[in-house]
């Protein structure tokens, strides 16, 4: 019983000793390689529970993950003989732990002699090409050539570069405040360009509508004067007709209204006590030669016609037939140009234009058919003698 226990013991012993010796644990995130006296035996890439023989091999441990080689930025000078600060940096894992033990040994080894290929690789390409291509639209390409260059380099060292990446291309200090100048310069010049091509065609536009302004009010002026003087003709006319047909009231009323307006509330009049009366008869007297018809028309005939003039009654149609075609096309009246204007006589009070289902009076009526032009369309439209009725002729 005492030999068993002190067998055992002496293999407790011997495995406490002797087993960290003769095995090691490799993780997913490691290579390792064994050595014997400084020779390489294997490499080892799965993870697990290793065997190595105690005290006489060796355990190197390498990342299998991606390495960093992160260059410090540089100025380097460019094709046009100018200088930019490039802060590059690259990734790449170890592929081949033999080789790679064998050239470099360590991964700070590694990475120094990594950033400093990339380095050199990085400053051969600026050199190829301008500044502006290189801040704008080189950027790309250049890394893309210089992750070509590198690769065959470093892959002689057991690594494999996955990817060349530019973090900052930037002035140096001394210019960057007169490029950035420059560049403020540049833009407030386009600024500049663009506010004065707003102006001009602010002010084109405003005089324009300025003039489309002036024409309109002009046009509104011209058709309120000629209503008003077909108003006016109107009014001679059926003052003429009631005059006609009693005269004493007719210059009755007119007294009347003649006294209401210089005989107010705030008038002082001196006169004889009978001079009044005369007064009132001479102004009545007065009024009926001013009213007075003249032979042609006091004689019994019809008066409209004479009295109103027959361009003053086309120009009243006019007026009437171009608001309302504007009114019908909903379109300013400058749009339309009147090309034709003839004097009819309408057999009915349909002018010309009857609608179906409609009775109209049998009465001839005199007026006018125009013709108006807008959009190379052309409008006819028919009118009495006073544009008090405007009908629109559909073709």
């Amino acid at each position: 019983m005492k030999f068993v226990a002190a067998v055992i013991v002496i293999l407790v012993v011997v495995a406490v000793v002797v087993g960290p010796q003769a095995l090691f644990v490799l993780d997913e995130n490691r290579v390792a390689i064994v050595t014997r006296f400084g020779e390489v035996l294997r490499s080892e890439n799965k993870p697990g529970l290793k065997v190595k023989t105690p005290f006489v091999d060796s355990v190197t441990y390498f990342e299998k993950r991606l390495l960093l080689f992160d260059a410090p930025p540089s100025s380097l000078l460019t094709k046009d003989k100018k200088r930019l600060i490039i802060d590059v940096y690259a990734r790449g894992k170890i592929i081949d732990p033999r080789l790679f033990r064998e050239k470099v040994r360590t991964e700070e080894q590694a990475i120094s002699r990594g950033v400093d290929i990339i380095a050199s690789e990085l400053r051969r390409e600026i050199a190829s090409d301008n500044q502006a291509e290189i801040i704008t639209t080189q950027r790309e390409p250049i890394m893309g050539r210089v992750l070509e260059n590198v690769r065959p380099k470093l892959l002689e060292f057991g690594i494999e570069i996955i990817d060349v990446r530019i973090k900052r291309a930037d002035f140096p200090a001394e210019i960057a405040q007169s490029v950035y100048a420059r560049m403020q310069a540049e833009r407030k010049r386009k600024a500049d360009r663009e506010r004065a091509q707003g102006a001009e065609v602010d002010a084109e536009i405003r005089s324009d509508v300025d003039r489309q302004a002036t024409i309109i009010r002009a046009l509104a002026e011209r058709d309120a004067n000629i209503t008003r003087g077909c108003g006016e003709a109107q009014s001679i006319k059926i003052f003429a007709v009631a005059l006609e047909r009693d005269p004493e009231f007719y210059t009755f009323q007119r007294s009347l209204e003649a006294y209401g307006t210089f005989l107010n509330k705030n008038s002082t009049v001196i006169l004889p006590v009978g001079g009044i009366g005369q007064l009132f008869e001479d102004i009545r007297q007065g009024l009926i030669e001013g009213s007075r018809l003249p032979d042609e028309v006091s004689d019994g005939a019809e008066p409209a016609p004479e009295l109103v003039p027959v361009s003053r009654g086309s120009r009243c149609a006019e007026v009437a037939a171009h608001r309302a075609i504007s009114e019908l096309l909903n379109t300013d009246l400058t749009e339309i140009d009147l090309v034709e204007v003839a004097p009819e006589e309408w057999a009915d009070s349909s002018l010309g234009c009857p609608e179906e289902d409609r009775i109209y009076r049998d009465i001839k009526v005199p007026g006018f058919n125009l013709k108006f032009q807008y959009a190379a369309q052309t409008y006819e439209l028919h009118t009495d003698q006073h544009g008090s009725q405007v009908v629109h002729c559909e073709s």
